[in-house]
């Protein structure tokens, strides 16, 4: 056919039949999700800020109920709460329970990327793990799902949605990397809820008015239950460790809850009468700290929180039954419950050790003059004084160091070498630092920072610079400052130096020797004492 003989208007009907399919084609693309620049239509990306605590006067409820099954109460919890709880036979607890939630009261949804940015300081999910997003339009009609694997969000496709339009944007996950609840009754906001939930609930609901293009929705998921992290501890005045700890159970909590979409409140179902089980790590020889797995509690607010200890032996003595009471908690907020175990002693008998010689050169060496004779570096000086019998072992508060020491229980050694401190000592080695890695005159691995030579730092009698506990049964436990007049952390010897153990008597005295190898300046000064156990106060 001659395409010079086809009329005018028959090439213009052609014409706008190509372009029609066309846009056809650039509409279809546009609702699956792509394409969204070239048709000016919308697409939400989710992105997952954050994990935070829920706080209920963030909360944008239509409705609050208040009944002893569905409680929204407002918080009036301190954020620390203490109390002193005494055992049997002796001894007591400081308890202290911290609420370590950090709240962030500003969320923003919005199409510019740049007013995409909620700061929240608690960690966010771990890899894989799962949570829907559900959408409603603003008569509160079900739209549309989507199942999300926290991490993946930037690779995951958009949820198409009409610009111009506002939507209720619901996000929720358990914490789980394989479960993900399903909706009950999900085709209206009003009727939506999620029912029999047993894991860690963490819920978002926001509205956001769509723009055409790419709209950011920034999501920030918050806690609706309690969780619990409980911190056994034993002070620095106790003897030996925690080596064994019975079923510990807290109270009270429900199987489950359902939560409403509409309103956001939680319905507690069916009281666990037999609480919540505190799980605790393997023990092995003994440890002076344990640090349990988090607790999960699924209640409203409530005072009259528990923790019982069915049985706990530390330091070779069992106690049953011990019971924290009146533990203050609010659904929504992580807590770290910390028990400190301390046993009440009395001082037998003290001495004094108070001696600081500065450095001197006599016949071309360096060294200390002590009593009128020359001790060169490397050589050791020493005293000695009598400890009397005591039941509870005996305790050396260390104020001012520089910058090694011994000691001698009986005639054995506390440690198999001279314990230096010292960085750059020149008669020894560097063979202490503290349990989590810290060195002095090394990083600090807690804060980052620097902790300075044992030698420019001092301590109080109360909050002594370096502490030796030694036990009934002659164990040795060692801590030390990381600033003067700062608390103590356990401390461990290194490079080849150990602690031994001591013969000390409860029935007889025993004699107490403290040793220094002279290297340049030469100083201690504390108190050692004998102790014995009494009744708390």
């Amino acid at each position: 056919m001659n395409m010079n003989l086809i009329p005018h208007r028959r090439l213009t009907n052609l014409f706008m039949l190509g372009c029609s399919a066309f846009a056809l084609s650039l509409y279809s693309c546009n609702k699956s999700g792509e394409n969204t620049a070239l048709t000016g239509e919308t697409v939400v990306k989710i992105n997952l800020s954050g994990v935070e605590a829920y706080n209920e006067i963030d909360n944008n409820a239509v409705q609050k109920q208040a009944s002893a099954n569905a409680s929204h109460s407002s918080s009036n919890a301190p954020d620390v709460q203490e109390m002193t709880v005494p055992l049997e036979n002796g001894g007591s607890i400081d308890v202290v329970l911290t609420n370590n939630s950090a709240v962030t009261k500003s969320l923003v949804a919005s199409s510019n990327p740049k007013l995409a940015a909620v700061q929240t300081q608690e960690k966010p999910l771990d890899e894989n793990v799962k949570y829907k997003v559900v959408v409603y339009d603003n008569q509160g009609t079900y739209v549309t799902e989507k199942n999300y694997s926290y991490g993946e969000e930037a690779t995951a496709a958009g949820i198409v949605l009409d610009a111009g339009k506002s939507y209720t944007f619901i996000a929720y996950s358990i914490n789980s990397t394989t479960a993900l609840p399903g909706i009950n009754n999900p085709n209206t906001l009003s009727t939506a809820s999620l029912n029999n939930i047993t894991g860690d609930l963490m819920y978002y609901t926001g509205t956001l008015t769509l723009k055409n293009g790419v709209n950011n929705l920034n999501v920030v998921l918050k806690h609706r239950f309690s969780q619990i992290t409980t911190t056994l501890t034993m002070d620095p005045s106790m003897t030996g460790a925690i080596t064994q700890i019975g079923t510990a159970v807290l109270k009270p909590s429900h199987n489950s809850a359902n939560l409403k979409f509409s309103d956001e409140t939680l319905k507690y179902n069916d009281l666990n009468n037999a609480g919540v089980t505190t799980q605790f790590p393997a023990l092995g020889n003994g440890l002076r700290t344990v640090i349990s797995n988090p607790s999960l509690l699924i209640h409203p607010t409530t005072s009259n929180g528990t923790l019982t200890l069915g049985s706990l032996t530390l330091d070779g003595d069992t106690k049953t039954n011990i019971t924290i009471p009146n533990v203050k908690i609010n659904p929504g907020q992580k807590y770290d419950l910390k028990l400190n175990f301390r046993t009440c002693t009395q001082d037998v008998t003290s001495n004094g050790l108070d001696w600081s010689y500065p450095a001197t050169t006599s016949g071309g060496k360096t060294g200390i003059m002590k009593d009128g004779k020359f001790y060169a570096n490397g050589t050791a000086i020493d005293r000695s004084f009598i400890a009397p019998a005591a039941d509870y072992g005996f305790v050396f508060d260390i104020t001012e160091l520089d910058n090694a020491f011994n000691l001698e229980v009986n005639g054995v050694k506390l440690a198999k070498q001279e314990i230096q401190f010292q960085s750059n000592a020149v008669a020894s080695t560097q063979n202490i630092q503290f349990f989590d890695g810290s060195k002095y005159a090394g990083n600090n691995i807690e804060t980052g920072k620097r902790i300075d030579e044992v030698y420019n730092m001092k301590g109080t009698s109360t909050n002594p610079l370096v502490k030796v506990v030694i036990s009934r049964t002659g164990q040795v436990t060692m801590f030390g400052s990381k600033t003067s007049g700062g608390p103590l952390y356990e401390l461990k010897l290194v490079n080849g130096n150990s602690f031994n153990t001591f013969p000390w008597s409860a029935t007889q005295s025993n004699t107490v020797k403290v040793t220094q190898l002279v290297d340049g300046r030469t100083i201690i000064k504390g108190i050692g004492a004998g102790k014995k156990k009494i009744p708390c106060q």
